[in-house]
């Protein structure tokens, strides 16, 4: 069982820049840990203002807080809200 990060932004926040945000935490975390974990550990969906990040382990974890911080600075803390939420994915 895994871990689901459910993300909603501002509606004039764009899916293009929540994707490129999602892409740079994943390649910040390939850095860290190489590819092939990463491709193991996180899947994600951007739709609209809304993304959501499913995770199994402490790299996708790591990912979450790396992309939370992008957005952070991105939009501001108030620019968005998320929720963890339990998947049987």
């Amino acid at each position: 069982m895994g871990k689901a990060y459910k993300f909603e932004f501002d509606q004039e926040v764009k899916a293009k820049s929540i994707e490129d945000k999602v892409h740079l935490a994943i390649r910040s975390a390939e850095h860290a840990f190489g590819k092939p974990r990463v491709r193991l550990s996180v899947r994600y969906g951007v739709k609209k203002n809304k993304a959501i990040i499913h995770v199994w382990n402490e790299i996708g974890e790591y990912i979450v807080r790396v992309f939370v911080g992008f957005m952070s600075e991105d939009v501001g803390d108030d620019g968005f809200k998320f929720e963890p939420v339990e998947t049987e994915l």
